[in-house]
């Protein structure tokens, strides 16, 4: 995977890399000490977070924000996700695993259901604010 999906969804495979990340953008760098993952560099982020899911439990999202973008990278994993553009009427299904960058833009519907463990780190443009957190059921 490593595409813009809509204007309101970008997922991405983020690269690895042996020596340095080049440029400004995402990438991985293995070594024996562990992986380093730039997922995000040069925004301001106002929201972070570590979130797991749980194979079996209930669906992570079922909303949209009319404000927020967000930012997360898979660290480990596999989830379906499931996104709806409330502008155009688009869904785009797909899996996301270990190693998956994805931008989620307002005006955006987005689930996701564990098909293994998975932990994910996100940050977002605005800050958490229930009010922007509109339900709406995909998953």
């Amino acid at each position: 995977m490593n595409s813009a999906v809509t204007d309101k969804l970008r997922c991405e495979r983020i690269t690895k890399f042996r020596d340095v990340i080049p440029g400004d953008g995402p990438g991985r760098l293995s070594s024996p000490a562990g992986d380093l993952v730039r997922f995000a560099n040069g925004d301001t982020y106002r929201f972070a977070a570590y979130w797991d899911c749980l194979p079996g439990g209930p669906c992570r999202g079922n909303h949209y924000h009319l404000d927020k973008t967000e930012v997360m990278f898979v660290i480990s994993g596999e989830l379906r996700a499931a996104y709806y553009d409330l502008d155009t009427g688009q869904r785009f299904d797909t899996v996301l695993v270990a190693g998956d960058l994805v931008t989620v833009h307002p005006r955006l519907v987005h689930s996701y259901m564990a098909l293994s463990p998975t932990q994910v780190v996100e940050v977002a443009s605005h800050a958490y604010s229930p009010s922007d957190t509109h339900p709406y059921v995909l998953l």
